[in-house]
């Protein structure tokens, strides 16, 4: 009887208009109209909905329901994407998926965003938090979990989304350890949702709670939580040798810089060293002599990363002029630019977090045998047939490898138009201003002497990205936090696929073990 009334309420809705009601009456409609169209799965519902959005901003609509409307879209999107047959298969593309990630992406760079109520804030970094997870983007899914807690932070939803994720996370590591500490934030996140004083954004989400209490109820059964948490020490681990060490690494920490997944869940000292590698590689024993490759790719790929991370943190902390740049005889161009050494560090940064990318696209293709020439492979198109920008790899199309097609994922962020007019203000024309250093010219000025210049306004010169200190400190910034991410997402990629071929290969295999030693830090000087 309940359904009969649930569908004769939605028909009763879709015959309603919008002209004449306010702005909240009108969106009030329209979240109804979504919110029981998705329950009885129906399209023309959803279209409808989708219609009414559109009449609704033809209007002069206020900034917080423009925003509030992309959300609506973005929930359009994911009630359409939970209605595909095909919805729980390992899509690598999916145009649900793009929509809900535009959409949600929209709403909060919409002006209007700051204007919506807390909790609707926290709901929609909650959602794209959520999206982000289940396309692979996990390490990235986290920051969002995050910030909608900073806004509501016995946020209900973002807590216990939080905890699953988290709880995925660690099941993708090949670090027993590194899981059993993941899985203690995994269960206090999921704690916390399920707590008497978390806080719903609407009634029907009390709902969930018993899905996080069963999710908690999994992690305690195969998990002994309690003993793990008396035997952890978050804080009591080596931060260097001096204070200008501890300091560098406390930045690490605090920006969540260390190739580490513990730092994913706290800047703790017990995180603060990059010991993340690939896992243990099987190899045919007539493969050839030698280590296989991908260590060697994957040692470099990580040892550049730190020094392009330090390099950012000697630009951002130099202070006065540096030795190297007395006596470089330059030009006053009258637009207050700011030259030094400081400035050409951070570009330096850039482009060594910049040049991951395509170093993971290199391992990934000799890694996977994607039959890329070694001299045109990138990461613009590592995942598509040869020759054929979009049409995906068939030796990746359906893969069921979760890091990896996140690792896809983000590269639509850098390459993609449609992607990347979207991202976050600090993650805006990264390809253009990696570009522009490589081939062209980025100048970079202080943007307050800039503003107050009465000599600007010029036209901006041919093949000159102009740039501020502080835009070029924030893109270095993200730029560095993908590479990061990317580098945990490769280094997972390379585990399940072992793993996969481990479980296809079957029993009767002989292998026999390599240990490798490490590199001494003491072997890492220059005589």
């Amino acid at each position: 009887m309940a359904k009969r009334s649930r569908k004769l309420n939605l028909a009763s809705l879709m015959t309603k208009r919008l002209n004449g009601r306010f702005p909240q009456k009108a969106m009030e409609l329209i979240g109804m109209i979504i919110d029981l169209g998705g329950d009885a799965k129906s399209l023309p519902a959803l279209d409808h909905a989708g219609a009414l959005l559109d009449q609704f901003l033809l209007g002069n609509v206020p900034d917080q329901y423009a925003s509030q409307a992309h959300y609506f879209r973005a929930n359009i999107w994911s009630a359409k994407r939970y209605m595909s047959p095909d919805w729980q298969s390992w899509l690598w593309k999916s145009d649900a998926i793009d929509g809900e990630t535009f959409e949600l992406r929209r709403a909060i760079r919409h002006q209007g965003f700051i204007e919506l109520d807390w909790t609707v804030q926290a709901q929609i970094y909650t959602n794209l938090g959520n999206i982000l997870h289940h396309i692979g983007r996990f390490v990235e899914a986290i920051e969002y979990w995050d910030r909608a807690l900073a806004v509501v932070p016995r946020f209900a939803m973002a807590n216990g989304n939080r905890g699953i994720g988290l709880a995925y996370y660690a099941s993708a590591l090949h670090d027993p350890g590194h899981k059993s500490v993941l899985m203690i934030f995994a269960g206090h996140s999921l704690s916390m949702a399920c707590d008497k004083d978390a806080i719903y954004d609407n009634p029907d989400n009390l709902a969930a709670s018993e899905h996080f209490s069963t999710r908690l109820s999994a992690i305690w059964t195969n998990y002994d939580i309690p003993q793990t948490a008396a035997d952890l020490d978050l804080e009591n681990h080596s931060m260097g040798r001096g204070k200008k060490e501890r300091e560098y690494r406390r930045w690490c920490l605090n920006q969540r810089l260390f190739i580490n997944p513990l730092n994913d869940v706290g800047p703790n000292p017990i995180a603060a060293q990059d010991v993340m590698t690939l896992s243990s590689i099987t190899t045919e024993i007539d493969a050839g002599p030698g280590l296989p490759a991908v260590i060697h790719y994957f040692n470099i790929i990580k040892q550049e990363f730190c020094a392009a991370r330090y390099a950012m943190y000697e630009g951002i902390n130099s202070t006065g002029v540096h030795f190297s740049d007395r006596g470089v005889l330059l030009y006053n161009t009258l637009d207050y630019p700011a030259f030094g050494f400081a400035v050409e560090r951070m570009k330096m940064a850039f482009r060594g977090a910049y040049a991951v990318f395509d170093k993971i696209a290199f391992l990934l293709n000799a890694y996977f045998a994607l039959g890329h020439s070694e001299k045109k492979v990138n990461f613009c198109n590592v995942w598509f047939e040869k020759g054929k920008e979009k049409i995906l790899h068939p030796s990746l199309d359906g893969m069921a490898n979760w890091p990896l097609r996140g690792l896809f994922w983000l590269s639509k962020d850098i390459f993609e138009d449609d992607f990347r007019k979207l991202t976050e203000p600090d993650a805006q024309l990264l390809y253009e201003l990696r570009n522009h250093m490589e081939h062209k010219f980025v100048s970079v000025h202080d943007s307050f002497l800039r503003a107050i210049s009465p000599f600007m306004s010029e036209t901006p010169k041919v093949g000159i990205l102009d740039i501020s200190v502080g835009d070029l400190k924030s893109k270095t910034l993200r730029q560095l936090k993908l590479a990061r991410a990317a580098i945990i997402y490769l280094s997972l990629a390379v585990y399940a696929e072992e793993q996969r071929r481990e479980n296809e290969s079957g029993d009767d295999k002989l292998t026999v073990p390599m240990i490798l030693d490490t590199w001494e830090d003491d072997w890492k000087r220059q005589e």
